[in-house]
């Protein structure tokens, strides 16, 4: 049986009834067709705006820490987003000696401060300015163009501006409704105030940030564009987390149809986006496993790889030009440990997936038994270090079961095959995660090399419940030849 895996479809295999069988699977990259294409800038990550407040201290993070520093450089190129929802309640107050409450405020040295710390690392600042500070049902740009002004003088470089987080859930979180025509209309002013003003003609728009697109939200939606959002944004973005990290369990980490559930997701946003705006790029504008903080004990663990990994790859496949990852630091879904600044299991496969990952994206198709298999193929991002050239190809595996499994590859026999597996340490809870067998961890604030090893065999054995990447450096494909 020959199964096609894209982001639509997983491959089930008819599993024996011998505890003790492992998995067969045959793959084959089809590269006679890309199906999509990504960039450098398709991972970014976020900080929620709750950390801007003076009195928050940016929730204990030391942008001037070397360790962070060097973990931030770590992903470069990075979009950096702030917002989340207290940017609607901000307001910015460049001195800090104004008369808004100092909770609900953030000053000029804070600005500065991001600012600075996005110029060092090479990442690129996008904001989420307050959309409820509002005069006669109307948004209220006054704050803003204080904002605007402040950055302009300081010259700061922004690349992107978004315009209210999540404003189909409104009601319930403010008792305030801003309907989706209302919003469009916000964004279209939004816009002409940027071309009017000096300097930011230029700087992309980005939203509505929609919590989900599903049900009745995907009306709203569709007014925001009919209301002027459709000549207003230059990204389109949405949000997207599985479930709530207060009731989520372990088991929802390895589930492959919690993972299918996001592409229903994807389906109805790009559905309702390209109906007036078929060219504008869609992106996951704040994502990560679960909900309201993350599940504890869970999100920032290797388990919370499968999730991750099966997402990317899913929104390659599917098109979405950008996903932004919910958060580089605080909550339990971090990147890195919010008391030592250690970089956590999805930092490093972040990390690989940035230097590994190209821009081609490709369909899979395998032949299978006795389990469950995700891949994912791109071209090969060329690299010095590690000698990749064009022609490449890298491969993504989630094997999400307790079944061992073995893959052949009949399309490149004989050929060298570099593997970089990535395996708890001590279970799927562990905040520990190795490559090929060796932990990693940072050394003197320096990244390690994150060697592979090398094989030839057309076979390869990987542990079930474990997730990876394989790169072909003489695949010598005629559609990554031209990176």
């Amino acid at each position: 049986m020959k199964v096609t895996l894209s982001a639509l479809i997983l491959v089930t295999t008819v599993i024996s009834h011998t505890a003790t069988a492992g998995v067969n699977v045959s793959v084959t990259v089809l590269t006679t067709q890309v199906v999509s294409f990504i960039d450098e800038l398709f991972i970014g990550v976020t900080l929620d705006a709750h950390l801007l407040p003076a009195p928050q201290h940016w929730g204990g993070l030391d942008f001037n820490s070397p360790k962070v520093q060097a973990l931030a450089k770590g992903l470069a190129p990075c979009y950096l987003r702030i917002g989340g929802t207290a940017g609607d309640g901000l307001t910015f107050d460049p001195t800090g000696h104004g008369t808004a409450d100092v909770n609900h405020t953030f000053t000029g040295a804070t600005w500065d401060a991001v600012n600075t710390f996005v110029r060092d690392v090479n990442w690129k600042f996008i904001f989420g300015l307050n959309v409820l500070k509002r005069k006669e049902g109307h948004w209220d740009p006054t704050n803003a163009k204080e904002l605007l002004q402040y950055n302009s003088e300081k010259g700061y470089q922004l690349a992107g501006l978004e315009l209210g987080n999540e404003p189909d859930i409104f009601p319930g979180k403010y008792h305030i409704t801003v309907n989706g025509s209302q919003l469009g209309m916000d964004f279209y002013n939004f816009k002409k105030l940027l071309k009017t003003t000096p300097g930011y003609a230029a700087t992309p728009v980005i939203g509505p940030d929609m919590a989900s697109v599903t049900g009745y939200r995907t009306q709203f939606l569709a007014d925001f564009f009919t209301g002027g959002g459709d000549k207003a944004v230059d990204r389109i973005t949405f949000h997207q987390y599985y479930t709530n990290g207060h009731t989520a369990q372990l088991s929802d980490f390895t589930d492959s149809k919690l993972m299918d559930y996001l592409v229903s997701i994807i389906e109805t946003g790009l559905h309702v986006s390209r109906r007036t705006n078929p060219l504008t790029p869609v992106w996951l504008g704040e994502t990560s496993s679960c909900y309201d903080g993350g599940a504890p004990g869970i999100s920032d663990r290797y388990v919370a790889g499968f999730l991750w990994l099966d997402k990317l790859g899913i929104a390659a496949r599917m098109g979405l030009k950008a996903v932004l990852r919910q958060d580089f630091y605080a909550g339990s879904y971090a990147l890195i440990d919010t008391d030592t600044f250690d970089p956590l299991p999805d930092y490093w496969l972040t990390v690989l997936y940035k230097r590994l990952v190209g821009g081609s994206v490709f369909s899979v198709e395998a032949s299978v038994n006795n389990s469950t298999i995700r891949a994912y193929a791109h071209c090969t991002k060329p690299s010095i270090s590690y000698g990749y050239m064009p022609g490449s190809v890298t491969m993504y595996f989630l094997l999400p079961t307790d079944n061992t499994t073995s893959i052949t590859f009949p399309q490149f026999p004989d050929q060298p095959v570099d593997v970089f597996w990535l395996t708890p340490v001590d279970g799927l809870t562990s905040k520990t995660v190795a490559l090929n067998n060796n932990p990693l961890k940072l050394v003197n604030n320096t990244l390690p090399e994150l060697k592979p090893y090398r094989t030839e065999r057309n076979t390869i054995t990987f542990p079930g419940k474990s997730f990876g990447f394989l790169v072909f450096p003489e695949a010598d494909v005629a559609a990554c030849s031209s990176q």
